[in-house]
């Protein structure tokens, strides 16, 4: 009995201290390793994004395309040069009229729309249209990939307190196992009650290298999509998520895109309004041009001119273009107003998730309060043999669920919140 008087009052103290140990350093080793958080991976995965530097590159091919829209409306120069030679005689050769028995020219021509400014405004207008429209795009493709990015850290996150709680239940109980072996020498424990402790143990540690091994798999995953070429272990902090106020839909670039693709549509019916206006080009040409290879040296000189086009008629092809571009109107603003409808309804329902969620986690906070206190009395009473072990590994059992528990409606909070800002931006 000195033994187990012994025993009486510092097993108590084991259990306690193995317990707030598990509690402290759930997971053996993580001081050691690299912290990381979430803005981490959002700023890898932006910068190493090939589609966001996609979305940045074409910023540079559109102010190409406004260089081209000037270049192509300068004055067009090129070099023309002909030579002809039509042999004729009595009863042969072509009528010497018409070819005058042959050409020889050397010229430098420019052509010049002298409408061009009004063309080029028109041009830009659609460039500016299809600039804002990118930026427009570029916001959404990083918001788009920051959200991917902040579900999968979620994920792993979550993967991560698993393990942790995992790992905490592990110490603790190793550390009861090594009390409990004492007794079972000294003969104050049954043998069929250390067996049944022992197995939950064992599982316990199954659980723990299975949610090790999820861990490390989810990690990888958000490596990946943060195109991240590191496969080391590292500890994740909290996300830290917090709701955004209220924003209006005129700056939200889910709605803006559609206005953006309005604007584009009516752009280009003034482009095509381009092809059915009149066009007066001057031309000026200077060189050489005749009907003898003899006359070549005495044949230079230069022409003024202007060219007059006026459309009449082509089919009514105007009017089929105006009717493609009324049913892509249409379209944008079908899918403007299911945006608008979806976004209303995701926002009430992602806020009242919330709230429920925030309820629950009250509610089982205290539970989580209740069941710690519950365990270390628990394990005194194991100790002293008012308790079996049967009935002291459900109580463990439910100290475990209301952990997972806890964990899970912690991370749903997140994911809420993230859903809330993905749509609030």
């Amino acid at each position: 009995m000195p033994t187990y008087s012994r025993l009486s009052f510092l097993l108590p103290i084991i259990l306690l201290g193995g317990l707030l140990m598990g509690v402290i350093m759930p997971v053996a080793g993580q001081d050691s390793l690299t912290h990381r958080t979430l803005d981490f991976y959002i700023e890898q995965g932006l910068a190493n994004s090939p589609l966001v530097a996609e979305n940045i590159n074409s910023f540079s091919l559109n102010r190409l395309d406004s260089l081209l829209n000037v270049a192509a409306n300068k004055p067009y120069v090129q070099a023309i040069g002909q030579v002809l030679y039509a042999p004729a005689s009595t009863n042969f050769g072509y009528d010497q009229s018409t070819t005058n028995g042959g050409q020889y020219t050397a010229l430098i021509q420019a052509n010049r729309n002298l409408l061009y400014r009004r063309n080029l405004r028109i041009q830009n207008s659609l460039n500016a249209a299809l600039r804002d429209s990118l930026r427009n795009t570029l916001r959404i493709s990083r918001n788009d990939l920051a959200k991917g990015i902040t579900d999968q850290y979620i994920t792993a996150w979550q993967d991560y307190q698993q393990m942790a709680i995992y790992g905490q239940l592990v110490s603790t109980l190793a550390r009861q196992n090594e009390a409990l072996k004492a007794l079972l020498r000294s003969a104050l424990f049954m043998q069929s009650d250390y067996l049944a402790f022992r197995v939950d143990l064992q599982q316990s540690e199954i659980n723990y290298e299975a949610a090790k091994v999820q861990f490390l798999a989810d990690l990888l995953l958000l490596n990946t999509i943060c195109n991240l070429p590191d496969t080391s272990r590292v500890h994740l902090e909290n996300p830290g998520l917090t709701a955004r106020p209220i924003f209006t839909l005129d700056d939200n670039p889910y709605l803006l895109r559609y206005r953006f693709d309005s604007l584009i549509v009516e752009r280009n019916r003034r482009v095509i309004d381009i092809f059915y206006r009149p066009s007066v080009d001057l031309v000026a040409n200077t060189g050489t041009n005749a009907v003898s290879p003899l006359f070549i040296g005495r044949r230079f000189g230069f022409s003024l001119g202007l060219n007059f086009v006026m459309p009449i008629y082509n089919g009514g092809q105007r009017r089929l273009q105006y009717q493609k571009l009324n049913v892509s109107q249409l379209n944008i603003q079908n899918y403007r107003n299911q945006y608008i409808n979806r976004y209303n309804l995701r926002v009430r329902t992602v806020t009242e998730q919330l709230r429920v969620n925030e309820n629950l986690l009250e509610r089982i906070g205290k539970q989580n309060t209740d069941v710690d206190n519950l365990l270390t009395i628990s394990q005194a009473r194991l100790y002293r043999g008012d308790m079996s072990a049967i009935d002291y590994l459900l109580i463990v059992q439910r100290f475990l669920n209301i952990k997972l528990n806890l964990n899970q409606l912690t991370v749903q909070r997140q994911r809420f919140i993230s859903d809330f800002n993905y749509r609030n931006f």
